[in-house]
């Protein structure tokens, strides 16, 4: 049985990945995050697109 579909993270399942975001942090916090990241088992661009979509949400339910 497959759960294509059902995933709660990452991209939207049949979104094209069509953009990046270029971000300037001093190699240390860098190194930190990624460091953080991997003890659990994540990708930082899936958290990070995580947080994007969480923030515009939130934004927009502001409104």
């Amino acid at each position: 049985m497959s759960n294509k579909g059902t995933k709660n993270y990452g991209r939207p399942c049949g979104k094209v990945k069509t953009a990046k975001i270029e971000i300037a942090i001093e190699p240390e916090i860098k190194k930190e995050f990624m460091q953080l990241l991997s003890e659990e088992g994540k990708k930082a661009s899936i958290e990070i697109g995580v947080w994007i979509r969480e923030y515009i949400k939130e934004k927009n339910q502001k409104e």
